[in-house]
């Protein structure tokens, strides 16, 4: 399995960071394009210098802008809107385009809003309302970017006033509830090779919690399993701690029938 996306997804706050906002054809990231970018580099949380790339309007291609954003960003940590858009999109793009996975560690601003305030659902627009902010939801890179930069700046903020430690904001360990992970059928994607399928994990993921990963099943349409069975589709294991090389759930998985399994040391290629 190629790796398309070896970066992490932080829960941190840094201040110096870049902002990069895509538009895309549409919502597949193996059929569809990248055909805006616009990118923000902050120091100190003070804006130095812009980068914008529309397929329309530049005569450069694709190819030349991600070349261009990657001198661009550097080795900035990345923040985003919606991890679940952002990596496959980049992921696939750098690799198909430069011959390389996007190895940037990300922030999303949705997980934050979710861990700081309090909230299930962090839609752009939605976060927008919530803070009563005057920039737009567009589908406009440039403009969107806007309204991604005022909310991480916000998260900040509501960070400081509720929280002393980023490590309040880390994952205390991988138990949920199957019932707080129910999916929005308004996101089902019968497309996706997940859909109705049924998928279990094991293992520690750099991306995402075991939680979140299963949100990400459910919300496409398919059925996540704390523990795999003679149901199980697929069957995702991660990194182990120290030299222990598999668990007591990838063991029962390897002897399940018609189980794939995606071993995913680093970062997992999933079809999100």
């Amino acid at each position: 399995m190629n790796e398309r996306f070896t970066g992490k997804n932080l829960l941190e706050l840094p201040q110096d960071f870049s902002v990069v906002q895509i538009e895309t054809t549409d919502l597949n990231p193996t059929r569809d394009q990248i055909i805006e970018i616009a990118a923000n580099k902050y120091r100190k949380n003070k804006f130095k210098k812009a980068f914008e790339w529309d397929s329309e309007e530049d005569k450069n291609d694709l190819r030349d802008a991600l070349s261009q954003l990657k001198s661009f960003i550097g080795k900035d940590t990345i923040v985003i809107n919606c991890t679940a858009f952002f990596r496959p999109f980049m992921g696939n793009a750098f690799v198909n385009n430069l011959g390389e996975p996007f190895s940037n560690d990300i922030v999303d601003i949705q997980r934050l809003f979710r861990k700081i305030e309090n909230q299930k659902s962090a839609k752009l627009s939605q976060m927008i309302k919530f803070y009563n902010l005057s920039t737009s939801h567009n589908l406009k890179a440039d403009e969107d970017i806007k309204s991604v930069e005022e909310i991480y700046i916000k998260l900040q903020g509501e960070f400081r006033k509720q929280f002393k430690s980023i490590k309040e904001l880390q994952p205390k360990g991988s138990d949920f509830r199957l019932k707080d992970v129910s999916g929005d059928p308004a996101k089902n994607d019968k497309n996706n090779a997940f859909y109705d399928k049924y998928v279990s994990a094991t293992g520690k993921l750099n991306a995402y919690t075991r939680k979140e990963i299963a949100q990400m099943i459910n919300n496409i349409g398919g059925h996540f399993q704390k523990n795999p069975g003679e149901k199980t589709d697929y069957f995702i294991a991660g990194k182990f701690e120290g030299n222990r090389g598999t668990s007591n759930k990838l063991e029962k998985a390897k002897k399940l029938p018609n189980v794939t399994l995606f071993y995913c040391k680093k970062e997992p290629e999933f079809p999100f």
